[in-house]
């Protein structure tokens, strides 16, 4: 991140905690990037007991128009308030106080304080893990492992809820990763284990 941050061609872009700071929230909300980049002030409550964060739009893209941020998320059930895990919260204080912001202003706005394109904030999280053992991580990767750890924590029902799904079907299908899980086979196994005069039988060539 630092040479990143250092680069003279990245200047007048977000800096890497800019990003950084981002990223703790894709993490917490375990929301789509256009639901991150829409979450406004207005929407994160930090004097509740945990802090909460609701998502009640999205960021879309548009010929002509650009980015702008619509007022409901991709889906019915994206609509949803969630509470902030304690990693996270530092991070909104310390924006909140350095920034002062009015309610209606965005949390992650774009270097000119409007709406923060996605396709923008891919590209520069593209450039703030290039050459790192991060390459192969992007914002769909954090809501898998979101889902997958609540999953195992909890359930697949409360997964598909934190991700903003109508059901478990594709949280299971496309964001929980499981093993695949073997047919029985011991008993043809278990002939390894059978013993003879001479000792285990040995396998066939």
């Amino acid at each position: 991140m630092g040479k990143w941050q250092e680069d003279p061609t990245h200047q007048g872009r977000p800096r890497a905690a800019d990003i950084l700071d981002a990223l703790d929230i894709f993490l917490a909300a375990s929301a789509r990037i256009g639901e991150v980049l829409a979450i406004r002030w207005q929407d994160v409550d930090l004097q509740a007991e945990p802090p909460t964060i609701t998502i009640s739009g999205t960021v879309v893209l548009e010929k002509g128009r650009g980015a702008y941020r619509q007022d409901h998320p991709k889906t019915k059930a994206g609509f949803r308030t969630m509470k902030v895990p304690p990693f996270a919260v530092p991070t909104l204080q310390r924006r909140h106080s350095a920034e002062q912001p009015k309610p209606e202003d965005m949390l992650f706005p774009s270097s000119t304080g409007t709406v923060r394109s996605p396709h923008n904030f891919r590209r520069q999280w593209r450039d703030a893990r290039a050459g790192s053992d991060y390459e192969w991580v992007t914002p769909h990767v954090f809501r898998k492992s979101v889902a997958t750890l609540i999953d195992q924590e909890y359930s697949s029902k409360q997964a598909a809820a934190q991700l903003g799904h109508s059901g478990t079907a594709i949280t299971e299908k496309h964001y929980i990763a499981k093993a695949t899980e073997s047919p029985d086979l011991t008993a043809a196994l278990q002939k390894f284990g059978t013993e003879s005069p001479s000792g285990p039988e040995r396998m066939s060539r």
